[in-house]
């Protein structure tokens, strides 16, 4: 079943100029999409747009087969059941991880949290405030407390672009794991095509506002044709090499 079905979606925020233009695509539930695109292709805007935090100018939405957003219709973003995880965490400070995963719920709060704690690894911090985690681990508890929740549809927004490149590569591997474990579906927008092709199925590569590609990650290399893709296809498996080449030196 298609957990997101976007056709011929576009937006403008001056009337003018398209910051998405005419956009179509679909994602399959379980999936793990990576949207790439450098600063100003649209990437943002796109996330929004499904989240339902802007109003597109054109075309339709689908989540899990129900309309939430066409030329008639708009959808209130609580009322998707879709879950964001904002680049910055947004945790409440003043709150403890436990207190942090279970804001917003109304019953069963200790047992959903520590199953929760659990499926992050993360059992014995409950009592911890964010300002005692590592940037992986808020990240973690930032996603938990929108799990809580049960999201049709995981959002995340740029959700390494914050952390070292060490952390990078483990906490990838952490929330793929987490996210296949549980059987979420989920969409993260980033500008490192080295996120999408550690932990994606597949991805949608994004320039001024139009979708260029959109491939699953083992037929990332196949049959590029856009010339912009070539190039960074090519610039893509020379810097490979060079780490494989450095890795194996050392």
């Amino acid at each position: 079943m298609k957990i997101l079905e976007i056709n011929d979606l576009s937006k403008s925020y001056d009337g003018k100029n398209n910051a998405l233009k005419d956009c179509s695509f679909s994602i399959e539930s379980g999936k793990i999409c990576a949207i790439v695109g450098e600063s100003g292709s649209g990437k943002s805007t796109l996330l929004k747009l499904i989240a339902g935090l802007e109003r597109p100018s054109a075309g339709q939405i689908k989540i899990k087969g129900k309309v939430v957003s066409n030329d008639d219709i708009i959808v209130s973003p609580q009322k998707r059941n879709v879950g964001l995880v904002f680049q910055d965490f947004a945790l409440f400070p003043h709150l403890t991880v436990k207190e942090n995963i279970s804001f917003g719920l109304k019953k069963d709060k200790t047992k959903k949290v520590d199953e929760l704690l659990k499926k992050i690894k993360m059992e014995g911090y409950g009592n911890r405030y964010p300002s005692e985690l590592s940037g992986g681990q808020e990240q973690r508890v930032s996603i938990a407390r929108t799990l809580a929740l049960n999201p049709e549809l995981l959002l995340l927004d740029e959700p390494f672009s914050s952390l070292d490149t060490n952390l990078k590569s483990d906490l990838r591997q952490e929330i793929k794991q987490i996210i296949k474990y549980i059987g979420q579906s989920m969409i993260f927008i980033t500008h490192d095509i080295f996120d999408a092709l550690d932990i994606a199925d597949e991805i949608i590569f994004l320039k001024e506002g139009n979708i260029i590609r959109h491939s699953s990650i083992k037929n990332t290399y196949k049959d590029v044709e856009n010339e912009y893709l070539k190039k960074s296809m090519k610039e893509l498996k020379l810097n490979a090499e060079r780490i494989l080449k450095a890795v194996n030196n050392k």
